[in-house]
């Protein structure tokens, strides 16, 4: 993927969750090919509304589930300085995006995903 087809998705989850009141996410799969984080209105309800998946992934230090934190973007490119700390720290290969992720409570993003690519399903397109 390159860098527009990443913003655009982005952009598509970011404004998908603003017009959300709330949101519980986790994790719906997890292996070497992919990563793929869920959300829906509440966790006694089995439909998710939305899944991103990132493709190809290569890091990921993460919450096991977590609230939507309104009052901020869901989800962020890391670029410039701040992606090259996270590149040599965890010794992130070249070819790869890093994403953040902000909830509920935490005043920094608590989730850091480093992945090839991103793709979102709006499987729900009014959830409340």
């Amino acid at each position: 993927m390159n860098i527009e087809e990443i913003n655009d998705e982005i952009l598509t989850i970011n404004n998908y969750l603003k017009k959300c009141l709330w949101m519980d996410f986790e994790f719906a799969r997890m292996d070497g090919g992919d990563i793929v984080v869920a959300g829906r209105i509440d966790t006694s309800y089995d439909e998710f509304a939305i899944n991103i998946e990132f493709g190809e992934p290569f890091y990921i230090s993460s919450l096991l589930s977590w609230h939507l934190d309104d009052s901020k973007p869901f989800i962020e490119l890391v670029v410039g300085d701040e992606k090259q700390i996270i590149d040599d720290k965890y010794q992130v290969e070249q070819g790869n995006y890093v994403f953040k992720i902000n909830a509920e409570d935490f005043e920094t993003s608590p989730i850091i995903i480093a992945s090839k690519n991103i793709k979102c399903e709006i499987v729900n397109e009014e959830p409340f």
